[in-house]
């Protein structure tokens, strides 16, 4: 296992934590969380310019894209020549990264100003994860201090966000629609699943892995008989991204274009199928970016210690949202963000069991579940004080993870050369 970028350890406002009580509204965390936002901006901005070009997994393939749409201004098929494993993607991310390319060139800026692109989603995301949290549990500042600290300060997050991706982006609208959906009453249903639909349609056509999220979103609709939005979120979704869907059938002969992968002769190893290894893959893609980093640094046992720690903190907030809350959770935000969450997860695992080769990080629609779940942790603690030393403690780790990897990352980038 590994983590993200530097400088963490003297995060603002950490030691004037406030007393974070129970009702005292929204207003208690917004200090912190603006703190936590901009903390992670830096941290995408440090990435963006350490980690060396190339590193990041799936970076070369994804800027290859990207180059061959902003010279071809046409989209990639794979098997046709530059096309590399990536060429069967959604397009959205790639059409802006051409873009981007046309203006600053395919050299080391235009590069920079792809991963910049990506530090932006990243920020966003948080925002979101923040938004999200105050709908889930509202009225609880120190669980959505500490739950978007696990978004803001991940060191995966941030490494992964700063490199050129379109996961960042895709989770970004995807968590859009699901905010819309968890939103309060007053709006109009035919217009909220519309607004729902466009997202879902967005973030399917920038990476077709938050399908499950969408899915897990129209469900809960369905089961909550909110008819008007699901039809209105159905259609808009359907055809925002069905030509999509269709053009794999016609190219690929799957929904996917897995099958195109497979048939242009790329073959990937797929990882572990025991128990073991699939906790031990979820909780390195929750926590640290050493895989995505292509295995260049290894976790010791202290910091592998820290990342089994983390996911028991996970386990233990998600037994205080289920057993601990009583009615201080929202419960219909929680069954989307729930959904959602077991839903990305199970498509991960079922891929997995088809033997594919898929990393946890197509189960991020999960992130938003697994952020209630590290706040609310917070919540076995019976005073505010206490609330708020358990959340000052959950920062802590998230800073020592962050400042351990920013560390092994300065030695990377001392001994790698950028290979695009």
């Amino acid at each position: 296992m590994t983590a993200g970028p530097p400088r963490l350890s003297g995060l603002p406002g950490l030691s004037r934590l406030p007393r974070l009580s129970k009702g005292q509204g929204p207003g208690g965390s917004t200090m912190l969380v603006a703190v936590l936002v901009l903390a992670s901006a830096a941290l995408g901005l440090v990435a963006a310019f350490t980690v060396p070009a190339g590193l990041p997994y799936d970076e070369p393939a994804h800027w290859a894209n990207a180059l061959y749409l902003a010279e071809h201004g046409a989209l990639p098929v794979l098997g046709d020549p530059g096309v590399g494993y990536e060429g069967q993607q959604a397009p959205v991310f790639y059409l802006a990264a051409a873009g981007i390319v046309r203006l600053c060139g395919s050299g080391e800026t235009g590069f920079a100003a792809v991963r910049l692109l990506g530090v932006l989603g990243g920020v966003v995301l948080v925002w979101l994860v923040a938004r999200i949290l105050r709908r889930v549990t509202p009225g609880h500042p120190a669980v959505i201090v500490a739950g978007t600290a696990f978004v803001a300060l991940n060191p995966m997050l941030i490494v992964m966000s700063a490199s050129v991706q379109n996961d960042t982006w895709a989770l970004v609208a995807g968590f859009g629609a699901l905010l819309v959906a968890i939103g309060g009453p007053g709006a109009h249903p035919w217009g909220r699943g519309a607004a729902i639909g466009l997202l879902s349609a967005l973030a399917v056509m920038v990476k077709i892995s938050i399908a499950p999220l969408v899915l897990g979103v129209l469900v809960v609709l369905l089961a909550r008989r909110r008819w008007r939005e699901a039809l209105a979120a159905s259609v808009v979704t359907a055809l925002g991204c069905g030509w999509w869907v269709l053009r794999n059938l016609a190219l690929y002969g799957d929904l996917t274009g897995q099958a195109g992968v497979d048939a242009a002769g790329y073959h990937f190893a797929a990882g572990g199928t025991t128990p073991f290894a699939l906790a031990r893959e979820a909780l390195t893609y929750l926590a640290l970016p050493d895989e995505y980093l292509r295995n260049a640094f290894s976790a010791p046992v202290w910091i592998d210690a820290l990342v089994v720690l983390l996911g028991m903190v996970i386990a233990a907030g998600a037994v205080a949202l289920a057993a601990v809350t009583r009615g201080r959770v929202r419960g219909l935000p929680l069954v989307f963000v729930a959904v959602a969450g077991i839903g990305s997860v199970a498509a991960w695992l079922l891929q997995v069991a088809l033997g594919w080769h898929v990393a946890f990080r197509t189960a991020y629609g999960v992130l938003p579940l697994a952020a209630s779940a590290f706040g609310a942790v917070v919540l076995w603690a019976a005073r505010p004080r206490t609330q708020a030393i358990v959340c000052a403690a959950l920062i802590a780790l998230l800073c020592v993870l962050c400042g351990w990897t920013g560390v092994q990352i300065a030695e990377v980038a001392g001994r790698i050369s950028p290979a695009l």
